[in-house]
């Protein structure tokens, strides 16, 4: 064989997957590469490219296979700076990410779910906020050039506005038809409040997504999710009734994401829920039911105190392999909990990044993230007298935050898939988030590359170490 003198560099994002003696599976996350090794130099080739950088002589790996390492960016030129290139392209990914306007149609609830952590109130938007709303989206539209809107109905509970919804949504719509942009929409709902008519509802206002949140069944959601004083339809209301009598038309005409938010006193109503949706057939209608597990937590300071409740992350690990065996389908599982969806490197942000997205509270403040609705000190642009908006205190933070910039981060192997997490944690310094989310990649990653091979895995066959994260 010719020796291939040239010299290149592993690059600090491959990983290896073990599936058996001399069975092994290459990751490269910056590049979503991946290839099947086989064969008794498995281990010596591993070794040699998974870990600290370092150089490698060429001259010892077969000509095809060098060619393949190279494409998949497993080797790489010693001057070649991975971290700067992934910073590159985040930035790209801010500007391009597609356009949301989250609308917190009201911060009042019907409901009062021991664990909410907004600020109930009041507050609503009304027919007067939305010129104000046109403009900001006319504006937006066309410094960015995007030809598509998002809008997302937000709350509180966004159905006990409906008539602000209404007419936004008309003139949203009717925006976009002038500007040649596509309009869709989507609604975050307790789902007891909604019109008899609930498919036009759904027509009207362009929803091609509804979350409808539960507490596990009957006896635990009605117990969590009860009405406040005064706010119930009827004595005898049940807020799970009502909630499953709604999803059963929605799956009529709009994919519903059904949220379940656990914590240790509820987490053994995840069988029975499951087989609940299966007696349904939500998982069978014209618009398939997506199970989303959700870990109920601390979301904000005024939740804190969820933190004695909530699930570890190994809790909820568990929580999710068993949702895994229930739900009949991956394609009814969310993007967090299935393992078919392939690790690929990140091309967008979360709206709270996207330079062309925005979260307008009921307050009429503008937010980045809508976990900060109603929070006093958290607004980005605060309404003054006259309508005038001044900036908040956090606005320079989200202008610049960049994880390929954070002392961990700039340094994880995670960086491309995962770009750092929530930026809301590393805003409030949750550390303790934040190295839950070191913890869901390293068990999370493995599966998902195995699942592509056919090889089904979980935290206890393999997972990736601390140093296979930080190197």
């Amino acid at each position: 064989m010719t020796a291939h003198r040239s010299r290149l560099r592993s690059s600090r994002y491959n990983f290896c997957v073990p599936f058996g003696e001399g069975d092994s599976v290459l990751y490269n996350a910056g590049s979503g590469a991946s290839i099947r090794l086989a064969g008794s130099d498995v281990g010596e080739i591993t070794e040699l490219l998974c870990g600290p950088p370092r150089e490698v002589a060429t001259r010892i790996i077969p000509r095809p296979l060098l060619a393949s390492l190279r494409r998949g960016g497993f080797l790489i030129e010693q001057a070649f700076d991975e971290v700067a290139a992934i910073r590159e392209r985040y930035w790209v990914a801010r500007g391009r990410t597609p356009m949301v306007l989250t609308l917190t149609t009201t911060q009042d609830c019907n409901l009062g779910c021991y664990y909410c952590y907004e600020e109930r109130s009041r507050a609503t938007l009304t027919a007067a906020n939305v010129p104000a709303i046109l403009d900001w989206t006319r504006e937006r539209l066309a410094a960015s050039g995007k030809d598509s809107l998002h809008v997302d109905w937000y709350g509180g509970e966004p159905l006990l506005n409906i008539a602000f919804i209404e007419v936004a949504s008309a003139a949203l719509q009717s925006l976009c038809n002038e500007l040649n942009v596509s309009y869709s929409a989507s609604v975050i709902s307790n789902g007891t409040c909604w019109p008899d008519d609930v498919a036009g509802f759904i027509r009207r206002h362009r929803i091609r997504q509804a979350q409808i949140s539960f507490d596990g069944l009957k006896a635990n959601h009605d117990k969590r999710r009860r009405y406040r004083r005064g706010r119930a339809p009827e004595p005898s209301a049940s807020s799970f009734e009502q909630a499953v009598a709604l999803v059963d038309k929605l799956l009529d005409v709009v994919r519903v994401d059904l949220r379940f938010n656990a914590d240790r006193g509820n987490a053994d109503d995840l069988e029975p829920l499951v087989a609940f949706c299966l007696q349904r057939g939500w998982f069978d209608r014209p618009f398939a039911c997506v199970f989303q597990l959700a870990r109920i937590s601390d979301y904000s300071e005024r939740s804190g105190f969820m933190s004695q409740a909530k699930l570890s992350e190994d809790e909820f690990e568990r929580l999710r392999e068993r949702a895994r065996h229930l739900v009949p389908n991956e394609s009814n599982l969310d993007e967090t909990t299935t393992r078919s969806l392939y690790p690929l490197p990140r091309t967008s942000v979360c709206a709270a990044l996207a330079d062309d997205s925005i979260v307008v509270g009921a307050d009429g403040h503008r937010y980045r993230c809508g976990l900060q609705v109603g929070e006093k000190n958290r607004p980005i642009a605060m309404v003054g007298a006259g309508g005038q908006m001044s900036p908040g205190p956090d606005a320079p933070w989200w202008d610049t935050f960049d994880p390929t910039r954070q002392p961990n981060c700039s340094r994880c192997s995670f960086l491309p898939v995962c770009w750092g997490g929530c930026p809301k944690k590393h805003l409030e310094g949750d550390t303790a988030s934040l190295h839950e989310q070191s913890l869901y990649w390293r068990k999370a990653l493995p599966q998902k590359i195995a699942w592509q091979f056919g090889v089904a895995m979980n935290e206890n066959t393999f997972a990736f170490s601390e140093s296979d994260q930080f190197r």
